[in-house]
């Protein structure tokens, strides 16, 4: 979930807004378009693209692959070469996870910053005939405060790593103990609130939907 002003992103990645400008999106969806922030020739830019990878071996048969696990991410030969070459960032807001049984949502954010900085990795996947390029959020085993609502969470990669960590000269190997000093600390200032199960339709995509219920 995003909305974060996009002059909140150009001074927080100190990037440039390549394309269109992202817009607030309460409900973000698989295949829908995300920012995210990628790095080229010493500068970043934010750009959109799809949030989902469809891998090449799933053609008969189109898998949607929307997060890759942290502990396999740099073997796994789906996500390998995108790991090793073509990392970036998908800023947000905060992020909706359900909690079982009942499937309750919950919001998840940190008060403390203005946006978080999620790792991810960018492949390009065939859609209807054309490739695009799409991505993926990388996971690790959640924090200790929000584990009771699910037991994964997003890799926030800290700010002073993000140019290594975006660097595609930076190679498997060392953006691989970035990752795990990542999660060998998840961090505590993530926040849980339950929100309204109109967040489980993505017909609904309005501020009201982080409202706080009882």
């Amino acid at each position: 979930m995003l909305a974060a002003d996009p002059a909140v992103l150009v001074s927080e990645f100190d990037a440039e807004i390549l394309g269109d400008i992202p817009k607030p999106n309460y409900n973000v969806a698989p295949t829908t378009k995300v920012p995210i922030v990628v790095a080229r020739q010493g500068a970043r830019f934010i750009e959109n693209v799809r949030w989902g990878i469809v891998p090449a071996w799933s053609s008969s048969k189109p898998m949607l692959l929307v997060n890759a696990r942290g502990e396999s991410v740099a073997e796994k030969s789906t996500f390998k070469k995108s790991f090793a070459g073509s990392r970036c960032i998908i800023p947000a807001s905060g992020y909706y996870e359900w909690m079982r049984p009942a499937k309750d949502p919950f919001f998840i954010t940190d008060p403390q910053k203005p946006v978080l900085a999620m790792g991810g990795i960018l492949a390009p996947s065939s859609i209807d005939g054309h490739t695009v390029p799409t991505c993926a959020i990388i996971t690790m085993s959640a924090a200790q405060n929000i584990a009771h609502v699910h037991d994964r969470m997003p890799a926030m990669i800290p700010k002073e790593m993000w140019s290594e960590w975006l660097d595609p000269d930076i190679g498997s190997a060392d953006a691989l103990s970035i990752l795990d000093s990542v999660m060998a600390s998840a961090p505590n200032g993530l926040v849980a609130r339950p929100v309204s199960k109109r967040v489980n339709s993505v017909r609904n995509n309005g501020v009201e939907l982080l409202d706080s219920v009882s």
